[in-house]
């Protein structure tokens, strides 16, 4: 409806105002009605650039809850820019009659006009939240209080550790495996994709009992994982990035879910970053927009947007287990039984969107992905691709990203909360 009206007001303003320069202008040759066949081509096209900016920008998503400065700005740079897109298109039409006040007026007009209506329908709302720190020792407790109600005597574990050089997360990581004093039968594996900062010396000379696979060579993180996988016997497998600190309670919390819903292939929970504030791991998967956005220059204008808090899901709360598209690949408990329909991690992939294609595969064939609010793990992430302005991580993030358009498109699975939202 909202779009009806933002076009409806446009078109109101451009008609009205070469109304009133009409019947109020003098002109020496032409008057301006002369120039109405031009200037309906001009009405046209302002259409679909209006309709087209204010999609870009967000302000049809349902979705989302937006902030009335930010749409009353946003609405200012978009009936700017198209005057700019008008005054040029006049300048090419030689209607020089328009070049003063009938610009000004539809200018004017247009941006009063739509903030307006913003105020009269547009119901309450408000910019999306961002989550601050959470009180984690109640958090630990609560934890603890559900673990010790919870067995798992016929459920197995494996623990997959994908590492590159990352000795000292990977010590955090394991220590805090070792003092969450998982209630299921778990075995850890650890896939080294050949680092050169002493991972394998340390795991073999401080767990003995942690299966330990030293690749030749980095290949990459979906073929580690999958080498790792291939070696774990167990109901159900955790792929987690050696920069994940559990927290006592979390894993059997999630696993717990998993075991209430068969239907669900793959959980993550909430992530948070060292200093407690909140990691917005779970989103929606892409669209035309998110593209355009999180892998253009246009990234670095339009930080915050409602394009921006769509696909980071900003618009909920995180506090409620929920449906996702998918969730980072830094925590995942996998189904065995989704594992083996879906198949293995794509190995074209070599860094990031592994995550993303294994999710979009689980609900196309059907599986549920969740995202397990209550159960928490710290995550010390730091994103190599955005380090520095073009490296290795980058390189591979970009091919990553055509690798996967290439093999799914814009589509997106039927089932997923995206396409029926």
């Amino acid at each position: 409806m909202i779009t009806l009206i933002d076009l409806l007001i446009v078109n109101i303003s451009a008609v009205l105002v070469f109304i009133l320069r009409e019947v109020w202008g003098h002109f020496p040759n032409q008057p301006p009605s002369y120039f109405f066949g031009k200037y309906g081509w001009a009405i046209f096209f302002l259409n679909i650039l209006y309709f087209f900016l204010f999609w870009m920008l967000g302000a049809y998503d349902r979705r989302q809850k937006r902030a009335l400065l930010e749409e009353f700005v946003m609405i200012f740079g978009v009936i700017s820019t198209g005057l700019f897109v008008l005054i040029t298109f006049l300048f090419m039409g030689q209607m020089w009659w328009m070049s003063r006040g009938i610009l000004y007026m539809f200018w004017a007009l247009s941006i009063i006009s739509l903030c307006v209506s913003r105020i009269i329908y547009r119901s309450k709302s408000a910019s999306g939240k961002i989550i601050r720190s959470a009180n984690l020792e109640k958090t630990r407790q609560k934890l603890m209080q559900k673990k010790k109600a919870l067995v798992f005597s016929n459920t197995s574990l494996s623990i997959v550790v994908v590492t590159y050089n990352s000795i000292d997360k990977l010590k955090k990581c394991l220590n805090s495996i070792k003092e969450a004093d998982l209630k299921m039968p778990h075995t850890i594996i650890i896939v080294d994709n050949n680092s050169s900062d002493g991972t394998a010396e340390y795991v073999k000379n401080n767990y003995p009992r942690i299966k330990l696979v030293k690749n030749m060579e980095n290949y990459g993180y979906s073929r580690a994982v999958n080498i790792g996988l291939k070696s774990a016997p167990a109901d159900f497998y955790l792929i987690s990035n050696p920069d994940m600190t559990l927290i006592p309670g979390s894993i059997e919390v999630v696993l717990d879910h998993m075991l209430q819903n068969p239907g669900t292939g793959l959980s993550s929970c909430k992530l948070l970053n060292t200093d407690g504030s909140l990691q917005y791991s779970a989103r929606r998967f892409l669209d035309l927009r998110t593209y355009l956005y999180r892998f253009t220059p246009i990234r670095g204008l339009m930080k915050g947007s409602a394009i921006e808090r769509s696909y980071l899901m900003q618009d909920w709360d995180h506090n409620d287990n929920r449906a996702v598209d998918w969730v980072l690949g830094g925590l995942m408990l996998l189904r065995k039984e989704a594992y083996d329909k879906v198949g293995p991690l794509d190995e074209n992939i070599f860094l990031y969107f592994e995550d993303v294609d294994l999710c979009f595969r689980m609900w196309d064939l059907g599986w549920q992905i969740d995202y397990i609010s209550e159960a928490v793990v710290i995550h010390e992430h730091i994103r190599a691709s955005a380090n520095k302005i073009f490296n290795r991580a980058t390189y591979e993030h970009i091919k990553s990203l055509f690798y996967f358009l290439r093999k799914h498109g814009l589509n997106l699975p039927k089932n997923c909360p995206s396409s029926v939202e």
